[in-house]
């Protein structure tokens, strides 16, 4: 059945990864003033408030944010195939600690090639953190629905 709680946890997955794409997830003041904003898709310096450059484009975050979106909304639809859903639950999970740590690896490189006054983390730099909790939950409906189906079986 589509309308079952699972559906509703991988569905916030996807609302989260989603807000991930436009949010910004750290920032670094500079000692100069300036102010460096890590997005996504690109980290960007604030030279002034409405002159900004591109310091490096993160592709591969935005690919990782979209394809772990993608999985979970695609893992919605596959409720006949509860084995093959678990299986993606856990390749999903794998992908969002994959995402933090690229997200780490992009903050750490351009921490250490600039020069730092104050640094700040940003609430969407959780989202993973809370999509992993997310998917777990669903994996465990969708372990608790498996073993109700076998039960059944058994019955009979």
């Amino acid at each position: 059945m589509i309308q079952r709680v699972q559906s509703i946890y991988l569905l916030l997955v996807v609302v989260l990864m989603s807000f991930l794409i436009f949010k910004p997830f750290a920032e670094i003041a500079l000692q100069d003033g300036q102010v460096v904003v890590f997005h996504s898709y690109a980290v960007k310096k604030f030279i002034t408030e409405e002159h900004s450059e591109i310091l490096i484009r993160s592709l591969p975050v935005v690919i990782m944010i979209c394809l772990i979106g993608l999985i979970s909304f695609m893992n919605i639809f596959q409720f006949n195939r509860r084995i093959f859903q678990m299986r993606v639950c856990v390749l999903n999970m794998l992908l969002m600690a994959g995402l933090m740590i690229l997200m780490f690896y992009y903050y750490l490189v351009v921490k250490s090639a600039v020069g730092v006054e104050r640094h700040a983390f940003k609430l969407p730099l959780i989202f993973p953190v809370i999509g992993i909790i997310l998917t777990l939950l669903a994996y465990r409906k969708i372990h608790e629905d498996e073993m109700l189906v076998q039960s059944y079986n058994r019955l009979r």
